[in-house]
């Protein structure tokens, strides 16, 4: 197969769980971009949080391309928008009045990647650990603080795994109009209803004439689960949920041991 496209989730897949990219990940996505492949960093994580892996990465240009927020936004790497899709000023007001009611710890996420919270009694760690991996303020401010057009691309309940476990129906139960899905240790994400990380995948493929069977997705997580099944050639990396493990064409090593290389080198001649 003649793959033209290479869409990589970051965290526990491209990443070790030191936050670093291993050699032989970074000359495997190397060769595959000096072959004309495009390699898309595929995250949750807003563009700042994302640039620095790909610069990394020698993945640079306008004809090069992040898909951040969990699918809610495809841009070139020079910050120009392709797709945006958000959450309205309404549901943002709602969202937060729904914390409050249920007493539950909460961030939000901007077009720009600006995080935001009014959890300035209790702030958990986890919306902190968002911040701080974002090397970004984290800007304290009610609904009424900011304008009424304030949009969000995705909102943000944070809690320990067990809480997680424990309120993850009610909250989906809660948000029916809206596609829900756990994507970390602490995060559980609240996204408009078509966003995911395949419908972002497809919609850059298309953009790009490029077909999905021309295309190699790697995850691990639940959030990754489109992006998997909707590929050519879907991969797991071997610490992946079970759910990821279920629809993937292959299980590659685990992210501390060259996942993503060793099958790029083994599916890229």
């Amino acid at each position: 197969m003649n793959y033209k496209l290479i869409a990589i989730d970051i965290d526990d897949t491209l990443l070790s769980s030191a936050k670093t990219i291993s050699d032989k990940n970074r000359l495997m996505i190397t060769n595959a971009l000096a072959q004309g492949i495009k390699v898309v960093l595929c995250s949750g994580r807003p563009h700042k949080a994302m640039e620095k892996y790909a610069m990394a990465l020698g993945i640079n240009g306008t004809e090069q391309y992040m898909i951040t927020n969990g699918g809610a936004i495809i841009e070139n790497m020079h910050g120009e928008f392709i797709m945006q899709r958000t959450l309205s000023n309404e549901f943002y007001r709602e969202f937060v009045e729904f914390t409050q009611t249920n007493d539950l710890s909460y961030c939000v996420f901007d077009v720009n990647g600006n995080i935001y919270t009014s959890n300035n009694y209790d702030i958990n760690r986890f919306t902190i650990a968002m911040a701080f991996e974002g090397n970004d303020d984290l800007h304290i401010r009610r609904p009424e603080d900011l304008p009424l057009n304030f949009e969000i691309t995705k909102a943000v309940i944070n809690a320990k795994e067990s809480k997680l476990d424990e309120i993850a129906h009610f909250i989906k139960a809660s948000f029916t109009d809206y596609f829900v899905v756990r994507t970390g240790i602490g995060y559980l994400e609240i996204f408009p209803k078509s966003v995911n990380k395949g419908n972002a995948v497809k919609f850059l493929a298309d953009k790009l004439g490029i077909n999905m069977e021309e295309i190699i997705t790697f995850g691990d997580r639940d959030n990754d689960i489109s992006m998997i099944e909707i590929a050519g050639t879907g991969i797991a990396m071997a610490n992946a949920t079970e759910g990821v493990k279920a629809v993937a064409n292959y299980i590659t090593t685990d992210n501390n041991h060259d996942g993503v290389g060793n099958a790029i080198e083994k599916f890229i001649e």
